[in-house]
């Protein structure tokens, strides 16, 4: 396996996160040239390929209707020398993230509070949809209609690139808020036309069932309370019966008590 004939890297010079040297783990290193991850083996970057979605050459090339395979990557097989040990290397990648760290601003970022809504009496003033959003919303869609004549992509009506995409999901946006801007105009509009219902003619939808109800309370007693079940017996039924059988309880309670006093 040849190396691509430029001068081995020290990996002292390199950064510490763009390198990895755990135990137990493949030595890893990042390309210079296509900012990738691959192993080392034989002291040297492992040869590969061009990224897809970086290609060195500019443009991709094609072979009829295929793309053609990426040509290898300039930094494929690059030398790296390893001049440190785990440990230092260890101790350079904790005394990097602590750098970074260090960087990040304490400063807390709240939200902006959200206006409150409008008032229920003041939503027959709102007014339709602005000029300036009908226009956006026309310059959206004029962008869509102008990249799908533009793109061959786009223009099939089978996939979207990436462009065609987000210009696609802006008109979604401004057409979102039109519809809702004239859906509150129009339910304003209803809403004032409504006529509002006199108080008189309310009460009088309801007088019938009130003087009903108050008919009904003044009848019934204050100190007759409505049962919900049956009432409980406040005698007993049979009441020479129950003369006899508390006077066998009373026997029995003497003589008990007789016999505990003997003992």
């Amino acid at each position: 396996m040849r190396h691509n004939g430029r001068d081995p890297i020290k990996a002292s010079t390199m950064r510490p996160e763009h390198l990895n040297l755990r135990d137990g783990e493949p030595p890893l290193a990042v390309c210079p040239d296509c900012d990738t991850w691959h192993r080392i083996t034989r002291s040297m970057i492992k040869p590969h390929r061009a990224s897809n979605d970086a290609p060195t050459n500019g443009e991709r090339r094609y072979y009829g209707d295929k793309p053609a395979r990426n040509p290898r990557c300039p930094g494929s097989a690059q030398r790296i020398t390893i001049d440190i040990t785990v440990e230092e290397w260890g101790e350079k990648l904790l005394a990097a993230d602590s750098t970074a760290s260090g960087r990040r601003s304490a400063r807390q970022h709240h939200k902006p509070i959200p206006a409150p809504a409008t008032q229920v009496h003041r939503l027959a003033s709102l007014p339709g949809p602005s000029a300036k959003v009908l226009a956006a919303r026309t310059r959206a869609r004029d962008a869509v209609n102008q990249h799908r004549s533009e793109c061959a992509v786009c223009r099939t009506g089978r996939a979207r690139c990436p462009v065609g995409r987000q210009l696609e999901i802006r008109m979604g946006h401004t057409d979102a808020t039109v519809r809702l801007a004239q859906e509150q105009h129009e339910a304003a509009l209803r809403a004032a036309a409504t006529p509002a219902i006199p108080r008189a003619q309310q009460w009088r939808r309801v007088a019938s069932g009130v003087n009903r109800v108050e008919r009904k309370r003044r009848r019934q007693p204050a100190y007759d309370v409505p049962q919900e079940g049956r009432p409980l017996p406040l005698a007993p039924k049979d009441e020479a019966a129950h003369d006899r059988r508390q006077a066998e309880l009373g026997k029995q309670y003497a003589r008990r008590n007789t016999g505990t006093s003997a003992a």
